[in-house]
């Protein structure tokens, strides 16, 4: 049995005895509906050991182990990348991401694992929900795809109505959105995007998500909402080549309600080629080729919203 060190849940030296099977999935799931694509199973710490959550019993954390999904391309560093992305996010650009690390299970995979923010600290569910169910959208009314019915804008507008101190969220919410377009998060649907009930009564948006390289695995858009941006003045090239330049990030920003300051803090530190997106991700446990995929496309997103900087500077 290894141990591992949950990076930012402030809990190390743990130990799991969770064994990852289509069996233990299947049992673990049972009374469980979070929408995903990934495999998830959900557990408790119980005396520095993670085991499964037990029926009727509340979760804490919840785990990703590699897909079983062969179809998948470099399967086996899905979690090393979600947890190198989340990293990124967190450590080079300040968003403020769920508790998050690696760890071992007990049969030597590695597995990604996430500390529940929606749980309190006496294991009592805080109030939270995610704009698929804010804009109503479901598989009865909008058909299977309907957590990428809808577009980033439409987010925006539902946040103005809903949270009060929309101002002070709303360059979160910008940088996010611009976050996931630069690190190839082809899978930022409707349901990777919540409000809850902050430790001091107040309606916020949650800590950031299923944040990760959808590139590496699949050959998916450049967003996973329909609509995009949903911008109502798009440039020629974000229409001609559905690829949006900065230009139309400013424009996003605009119809978001944000200042032109704001709008121009917020991205600065996105458009700067960061030393520590090569140090983390180099010094992760990701196969090589997986980290020249990563890098590569970080390069190339990176690139080609610089060809378009003097935006920035009203030029």
């Amino acid at each position: 049995m290894k141990k591992s060190e949950l990076f930012g849940s402030r809990i190390i030296d743990v130990q799991t005895n969770i064994v990852y099977s289509p069996a233990s999935y299947i049992n673990n799931i049972r009374s469980v509906s979070i929408s995903g694509v990934q495999e998830k199973m959900f557990a408790v710490l119980d005396h520095h050991t993670i085991r499964l959550a037990k029926p009727g019993e509340q979760s804490q954390y919840i785990i990703k182990p590699a897909p079983m999904d062969k179809l998948l391309a470099r399967r086996n560093d899905m979690p090393i990348n979600e947890y190198v992305t989340m990293r990124i996010a967190s450590e080079v650009y300040g968003i403020k991401t769920a508790a998050n690390g690696l760890i071992f299970l007990a049969d030597g995979h590695i597995a990604y694992i996430v500390k529940r923010f929606d749980i309190k600290a006496d294991k009592s569910k805080r109030y939270q929900e995610d704009f698929c169910s804010i804009l109503q959208k479901t598989a009865t009314k909008n058909g299977k795809s309907y957590k990428y019915d809808g577009s980033y804008l439409k987010i925006a507008v539902a946040i103005r109505r809903f949270i009060p101190t929309w101002r002070f969220e709303m360059p979160k919410f910008f940088s996010l959105v611009l976050f996931n377009y630069l690190f190839s998060n082809g899978d930022a649907h409707l349901k990777n995007f919540s409000v809850y009930q902050n430790e001091g009564g107040l309606l916020t948006l949650t800590p950031a998500y299923d944040l990760l390289n959808t590139s590496l695995h699949i050959n998916d858009e450049d967003f996973a909402l329909q609509e995009g941006l949903g911008i109502t003045e798009k440039t020629d090239t974000y229409i001609h080549t559905g690829h949006p330049t900065i230009t139309d990030f400013v424009q996003f920003g605009k119809e978001c309600g944000m200042t032109d300051r704001q709008i121009i803090t917020t991205i600065a530190p996105l458009m700067k080629n960061q030393e520590a997106v090569y140090w983390i991700c180099n010094e992760s446990e990701m196969t090589e080729k997986s980290k020249r995929i990563y890098l590569r496309s970080y390069e190339r997103r990176l690139a080609f919203l610089q060809r378009d900087c003097s935006t920035l500077h009203g030029e």
